[in-house]
């Protein structure tokens, strides 16, 4: 127990007299200009040979503003359709799926995958992803269904014709051609006994 007390004492005064070392390894990462690191990132998820570098430089786009930087997108979708890493298709969705505001592109890239990935991990995720980024506003437009084009007959329309005209006893009648048909007669009352009291 007074070794390990010991040593903690050892590493406290290390750290105390030597703060330059002790703040390096406490410190945040310097953010670099977006202008500069953005179209680095672009060219290392594109380009790099190495799988872990082009995850991580997918990851790392969705922090930067797509409005500003108009090709993080494009540049997203392409690597979630195309890239043949899984892992890079899986980042390159969860950013897509992230960066707002939401895109059409970005929405129908999220929708392929859901359904057309080879990897069942990344048709899983844009399945999850799918119902936030509606949430998010995005509206998936269904093509419109091809109209059916309707074909014509050589036959004449057919004529509304009125309801035919009833005789005194209540039964229709024909009218021969051009005579005016006459008012309907209302039917005569039944008589006999009442069904109902």
């Amino acid at each position: 127990m007074k070794r390990l007390a010991g040593g903690l004492l050892l590493v406290i005064v290390l750290a105390w007299a030597a703060p330059a070392p002790a703040q390096w390894i406490f410190a945040k990462k310097q953010k670099m200009n977006p202008s500069q690191r953005v179209p680095e990132l672009v060219l290392i998820v594109k380009t790099d040979s190495d799988e872990r570098k082009r995850a991580h430089a997918a990851e790392e786009l969705r922090d930067y503003d797509s409005a500003t930087f108009t090709e993080i997108v494009p540049v997203l979708v392409d690597v979630l359709q195309q890239d043949k890493k899984m892992n890079v298709r899986l980042e390159a969705l969860t950013s897509l799926a992230k960066i707002r505001p939401v895109s059409a592109r970005a929405g129908q890239a999220i929708e392929k995958a859901a359904t057309e990935d080879e990897s069942w991990r990344v048709r899983w995720q844009a399945k999850a992803s799918l119902p936030k980024y509606h949430l998010a506003g995005y509206s998936s437009r269904k093509s419109d269904p091809t109209p059916v084009k309707k074909t014509s007959t050589q036959e004449p329309p057919v004529a509304v014709s009125q309801p035919a005209p009833r005789s005194n006893d209540g039964f229709a009648r024909r009218m021969p051609p051009g005579e005016a048909s006459p008012e309907p007669a209302k039917a005569p009352p039944m008589e006999g006994p009442s069904l109902f009291p």
